[in-house]
């Protein structure tokens, strides 16, 4: 073993993340409607030996909490369509996830972002609270008013 790796750094350590990473995703297929930097973008990455791939929303976050483990991976999950994202959403989602990646790319929108940020988290909520509802505190009818005793 060379000096300075542990036993566990190679292509072995990363065998159960790239299984966990094909069992909880799928293959993403951009947007033709995304403009063609972004497009060429992926092609790229795609060449540089990098695979975009699409989760659910749980899975999406779990995935979005390993930034080092993806980089490892050489993979980025993204969202799917659950969170439905509209294109310019889409847009600001993918420039700020592939900027690090290659830093010629034109910066996300922050407007835009910060929509798409807030879709995700709606996207996690669970189904009974309906689309777009907010987690928080649950709201009860008030008490019935108890009649009030003055006789003593």
């Amino acid at each position: 073993m060379a000096p300075g790796r542990s036993p566990g750094s190679g292509l072995a350590a990363l065998l159960p993340a790239r299984l966990a990473l094909w069992a909880t995703t799928a293959p993403f297929r951009p947007d033709p409607r995304l403009p063609p930097d972004l497009l060429d973008a992926i092609r790229v990455l795609a060449v540089k030996g990098w695979r975009l791939r699409r989760a659910g929303p749980r899975n999406h976050a779990v995935w979005l909490a390993e930034p080092e483990l993806q980089h490892r991976l050489r993979a980025v999950v993204l969202p799917d369509g659950r969170a439905r994202l509209a294109l310019p959403e889409w847009n600001a989602l993918l420039r700020h996830r592939l900027q690090p990646l290659l830093p010629g790319l034109a910066p996300a929108d922050p407007l835009a972002l910060g929509q798409a940020a807030q879709r995700l988290r709606s996207a996690l909520a669970p189904e009974w609270l309906g689309p777009g509802r907010p987690l928080g505190p649950f709201r009860c009818a008030p008490a019935p008013e108890l009649p009030v005793r003055m006789d003593g």
